[in-house]
């Protein structure tokens, strides 16, 4: 509202004052973009941050399933690669951070907003993505050996229907995977999805500012 109201005033001003105010408006835009993309690149530091921390607080215990398939090298390899992917990504934040923060033109900061939304959105994706797919591989490789499961589910040994273990992994899978899923998209919807939105309504307000000119 105070940059519409801004854009009002310029309008009925004298040429001359039309020119120094447009400029005001522009930095004001700017400054923002600025401040929204240094928060997404803060934001996705504090994201690997807690996920790391989280990895190194899960009991040793919790991965004899993961041995028992010799699956422990392909969860190594997994790992590597998402962090690489996930440093690749925050290095193209701080990348448009640092671009976006230096822009000269009207024309140039709005191409930068572009494409710090496509990055974010992609970054996103990929990390839904990557949840879905790697839960229903590993999903898919324990339902394969059914008695190495039903071995983990029931270390004791106790008289229990092999299909019935099964069909209680395959219900709480089923159950818990979404659940998961839908907390996370939350995460991504509550912080960049805010960000991007004022970020577009940074893009909405230069693009006026363009066709007023």
């Amino acid at each position: 509202m105070e940059l519409e109201n801004y854009k009002k005033t310029w309008k009925n001003q004298p040429e001359e004052t039309n020119k120094v105010s447009k400029v005001d408006i522009y930095r004001m835009a700017h400054s923002k973009s600025s401040s929204v993309v240094k928060w997404i690149f803060i934001i996705g530091i504090l994201e690997l941050i807690f996920w790391t921390g989280l990895s190194f607080m899960v009991p040793d215990n919790y991965m004899d399933i993961y041995k028992e398939y010799n699956i422990m090298g392909f969860l190594k390899i997994y790992t590597l690669l998402h962090y690489v992917v996930i440093f690749l990504f925050l290095i193209l934040f701080y990348k448009n951070y640092t671009s976006i923060s230096i822009t000269d033109s009207t024309k140039r900061l709005m191409n930068k907003i572009l494409r710090v939304r496509k990055t974010v959105k992609y970054y996103v994706y990929y990390n839904l993505a990557g949840f879905v797919i790697t839960n229903i591989i590993i999903s898919v490789v324990f339902l394969s050996k059914p008695n190495t499961l039903a071995k983990v589910i029931n270390p004791e040994g106790l008289n229990t229907d092999i299909n019935s273990l099964l069909s209680g992994f395959l219900i709480s899978t089923i159950a818990v995977v979404p659940i998961a899923f839908l907390i996370l998209w939350l995460f991504y919807k509550v912080t960049y999805g805010k960000l991007l939105k004022k970020l577009n309504n940074n893009y909405k307000e230069l693009d006026n500012l363009e066709a007023l000119h």
